[in-house]
This record gives C-alpha cells, sequence and structure tokens, in this order.
C-alpha cells in the first residue's frame, strides 16, 4: 500500500513538472498565441468618422481607442476621440464617443457622442468607470464656454444592460477631466460619492438611497474626494486649506487640518492613516517648504513628521505595510524618488534626470520610468526604461513604449510584443503580436483577452483556437453598431432597434487560458 502511494505521489508529481515548467528571469514562455479578434477601427472607428459632419469640418490625424474593461472581465467601455476642426481653421477639439462592448468587441453600442469643435462652446464625454461589481458604470458629460471652461458638469449612471439609472449635477469645478475630483466610485460596494454644488451625496445603487454631507461656504472648490479603503469614510481638501474626513455609518463630518496651502492627501491601504503636507512660502515668494504630517486614527491631532526645506514635492503612493510612503523631490532639473516612513525617516531610492518617476507595486517593491529622448524615425515612437528595484536589486528594462498593471504582474509593450513580468520571480512570458502598432494596452481581468490601441486580441495557448470578429486582417462582414435610445445629449439619436454583432463560442472559453495560464506557471515559483 505505502509503495503504490509513493509511487501515485511521484506521478502527480512528474505531471504538474511537466505542466508547469518554470522559467529563469532571462528566458521567455513563448506558449501565449495572441489571435485577433477584432479591430475596433472597422466597427467604433467607422462610427466614430461617421459622426464628423464632414461639410464643415476636416477630420485631423489624431484618433485614440481607450479600453476600459469591466471588474469581472465580461463586458468593456470604449472611450474614443478624433480630432475635427472647422475647414481650413486647425484649432483644439475633435469628436468624442462612448460605446459599450462584449469582451471580444462584439454587441457594439454607441451610448453617447459629443463635439467640441469651437472656441467658444463645446462638450465631452469622459472619465468613464465601472463601478466595484462592475454592475453599473458611469461617464462625464461636460459642456463649455469660451476658451474650453466648463460651465456645467453632469454625471451619467448606467447599467451594465445599459439600462439608464441616474443623472447627476455636478458641481462644475473638474481638477482634471481624465480623473475628476467631483466624484468617486466606492472600491468595494456600488456606491458613488458626488460633490453636488453646497454638498456630497453618497448614492447607494444596490439600496437605492442616498446621504448628503453639507459643505458650508462660498465659491467652495473640492480639490481632492477620496474613500477610504474599507468604504467606511471619505476625506476631502477644501479650497485646498481644509482637511475633512466623513463618517458615511455615524454621518459625521470630522474637520482634521485647516492651514493656508495643504495638498497631496491620502489614505493608507488599511484606512488608519492620512497623509498630507502643509506648503509654505517665504515673504519673498522665492523659497518653498513641505511639512509632511500624519493623521493616526488612534491619535486625536496629526503628527508632524518631517519637512522639506529644498526642492518640488510630489507625492506618490503608500507601500503596502502602512508604514512607508514613496514621495518624488525635483530641484535643479534633478529627481530623487524617497521612502519616507511614518517616524519621519528618509531612505534615498534612486536619482535621475528626465523627470524620473516611479510607484510602488503591490507587493512592496519600487517601478521607476525615465523617458528617452523622442524618435526622429518613423513612426516617432516615444520610449522609455523602466527600472525594478528591491532592495539593492535591480533590473532595467530599456526601451518601452507602454506599460500597465495587472496586481503584482506588469504588463510592457517593447518591439512589438507584450510581455509580463513577475515583479516578485522576475520570470516573464512573451506574447507576438501579429501586429505592427503597439501602444497602449489593456487587460481583460478574466486575462483571455487584451486591448492595444484598437485592436482586441484573444489569447490562448499553442494549438487551441479562437474565433475573429470584424478586422482589417479578416475577409468577414463588419459588424454593424448598436445605437442606444437614450435623452443623454443631445446628439443620440432615436433608434430602438439595435444590430449587434455576434460572436459565438467565447462564453465557452474557460478563463484559465491565455495569459493567466502564462501567470499561474510564473506563480508556481512563489
Amino acid at each position: 500500500m505505502l509503495k503504490n502511494q509513493i509511487t501515485l505521489i511521484l506521478v502527480l508529481i512528474t505531471l504538474v513538472c511537466i505542466s508547469f515548467q518554470p522559467v529563469s528571469a532571462t528566458t521567455s514562455l513563448n506558449e501565449t498565441n495572441a489571435t485577433i479578434v477584432s479591430d475596433l477601427n472597422q466597427t467604433a472607428g467607422k462610427d466614430l468618422i461617421s459622426l464628423v459632419d464632414t461639410t464643415r469640418l476636416d477630420i485631423g490625424n489624431h484618433q485614440f481607442f481607450d479600453v476600459v474593461w469591466s471588474p469581472d472581465g465580461n463586458h468593456m467601455l470604449i472611450d474614443t476621440f478624433v480630432s475635427a476642426y472647422p475647414k481650413g481653421e486647425y484649432q483644439p477639439g475633435g469628436i468624442d464617443a462612448l460605446y459599450a462592448a462584449n469582451e471580444d468587441g462584439s454587441q457594439l453600442t454607441r451610448i453617447a457622442w459629443t463635439e467640441r469643435t469651437s472656441r467658444e462652446e463645446g462638450r465631452a464625454i469622459t472619465a468613464p468607470m465601472w463601478s466595484h461589481s462592475g454592475d453599473y458604470f458611469s461617464y462625464l458629460y461636460l459642456e463649455k464656454g469660451n476658451w474650453y471652461q466648463i460651465k456645467s458638469a453632469h454625471l451619467f449612471v448606467m447599467s451594465n444592460n445599459l439600462n439608464f439609472i441616474q443623472k447627476i449635477e455636478l458641481d462644475p469645478n473638474v481638477e482634471s477631466e481624465s480623473d475628476p475630483s467631483n466624484f468617486k466610485w466606492s472600491p468595494n460596494e456600488n456606491k458613488i460619492a458626488a460633490f453636488i454644488p453646497g454638498k456630497i451625496t453618497i448614492y447607494d445603487l444596490d439600496e437605492n438611497n442616498n446621504v448628503s454631507f453639507s459643505i458650508p461656504g462660498d465659491n467652495v472648490d473640492i480639490t481632492n474626494l477620496e474613500w477610504s479603503p474599507d468604504g467606511k469614510k471619505l476625506v476631502i481638501l477644501k479650497n485646498n486649506h481644509d482637511v475633512i474626513t466623513l463618517d458615511i455609518e455615524k454621518r459625521q463630518t470630522i474637520p482634521i487640518f485647516s492651514a493656508e496651502n495643504v495638498g497631496g492627501v491620502q489614505w493608507s491601504p488599511d484606512s488608519k492613516k492620512i497623509l498630507f503636507y502643509e506648503l509654505k512660502t517665504s515673504k519673498q515668494g522665492n523659497d518653498l517648504s513641505y511639512d509632511m504630517y500624519v493623521k493616526d486614527e488612534a491619535v486625536e491631532k496629526p503628527l508632524k513628521i518631517r519637512t522639506f526645506n529644498s526642492g518640488f514635492l510630489s507625492m506618490k503612493q503608500w507601500y503596502p505595510d502602512n508604514e512607508k510612503f514613496l514621495i518624488r523631490v525635483s530641484s535643479g532639473g534633478s529627481y530623487t524618488l524617497y521612502s519616507l516612513s511614518m517616524t519621519g525617516d528618509l531612505k534615498k531610492l534612486i536619482e535621475g534626470n528626465g523627470n524620473l518617476d516611479g510607484m510602488v507595486t503591490p507587493n512592496g517593491h519600487i517601478v521607476t520610468t525615465s523617458p528617452n529622448p523622442g524618435s526622429r524615425i518613423p513612426p516617432y515612437t516615444r520610449t522609455y526604461d523602466l527600472s525594478l528595484l528591491n532592495g539593492t536589486d535591480r533590473l532595467t528594462i530599456e526601451n518601452v513604449a507602454y506599460h500597465a498593471w495587472k496586481d503584482a504582474d506588469m504588463l510592457f509593450v517593447k518591439d512589438n510584443r507584450v510581455s509580463v513580468l513577475n515583479t516578485s520571480t522576475k520570470d516573464t512570458c512573451d506574447i507576438a503580436l501579429p501586429s505592427t502598432n503597439s501602444g497602449r494596452i489593456s487587460l481583460d481581468p478574466s486575462g483571455r483577452f487584451i486591448a492595444v490601441d484598437n485592436i482586441i486580441f484573444g489569447l490562448h495557448e499553442q494549438g487551441s483556437y479562437i474565433r475573429t470578429t470584424g478586422g482589417n486582417d479578416m475577409n468577414i462582414t463588419t459588424p454593424k453598431v448598436g445605437i442606444l435610445k437614450n435623452d443623454m445629449t443631445e446628439h443620440s439619436e432615436t433608434k430602438t432597434k439595435t444590430e449587434p454583432a455576434k460572436l459565438p463560442g467565447f462564453t465557452a472559453i474557460p478563463a484559465c487560458m491565455g495569459i493567466l495560464i502564462a501567470l499561474a506557471r510564473m506563480h508556481m515559483k512563489k
């Protein structure tokens, strides 16, 4: 009996070793193929171009597609733009359009579109975002006046089956159109916090109710609005002066700190600390200093932990241990990354030129980026060097065109190839793309698909088969675009019948295919 058990164990070990053969940091896994399944330029792109009134507008040479996957990876939002301007009068602007589709690009539906081709007035659609569960999504609709000044802002909330849920009028003071400060989704519930003139309201979409917190004062500007990672509180920065927390369960407004100029407000990953700085200037206005403060929930008042008397300070990111924070100090063309402890200790990590930047990975490593000089050879691709820092160890990847993250794994584009780097083991897997257009990338959370600019690739093991839908390299009919009936913008169409493209068979593709297979192999070494 014992002999048989030992034999069985050895057989299982052999099978595991065959299935999950590890790789070294200098080799690559080439067992994942990428197949074009959808070319968004042939679907959303053509529909977007059709929205340009060519009787009065010229079409520019700038067009982009930004794919935003739902958390479960079953749906995508496609934020698109094409430059357009009055004939013979070049100026910034163009056509925005937002689409929704299945994970493979099928059943594409236009949600809304806007035009901004005049300096006197225009409209924009921006910042599409999913709720925590993926049951809902939102986008921002802006109306602009002279020289693109925002006159009004509305947040539209919809369900993932494209039913209209709510329209919320927001405060029009938007710090960044791509990352607005006047609304934020909860990190763990289907709730959204919105800054409405005079108050902040939290909408609970599942329970269909809301709670509001009054924000008194004239000309109030919220320059920072952040959920605590546990979803129980909010921190706001009012007029760059006042740090305030909002306890949602207790419905309490709690002032934390007030000064002439405050910034950099960030929650710790455990939701127990808030870090921020007070910026001071000399009477002559030439000298700057930053006083760093941390507010721990266990103490009544914030504690000043360190002062920086030179350079410009940039707040980056908490370490996952909740005890350190990554900052960048720039001075005279030199950039330095530091690790700052909550006791005020400072550790220099790396120094460089050319706008050195950095971030903290989920496993506590540091990734830095340093731009390279722009290429003078078509297609004029801008690249940068990436470095992974772990104590004294340093791994550098040169001439990267783009990178993104999936948990602790880094995806990057280099030489027309998407690679995945496991930042813990430094193992890599490579995916050769059957396309020459490598730039903005976005991985489907399920690991079955990856978007590279306007192309959706299916990821699969060698020898397996994936179906395809419309694209340049496919001799099939281009799918039609459905048009959503709604009253969200003045441009919305009134068609009620959609003609979705169907892509049979994709729901049968198991989630363990594609890049998840490669990641599983790498993580076997942990």
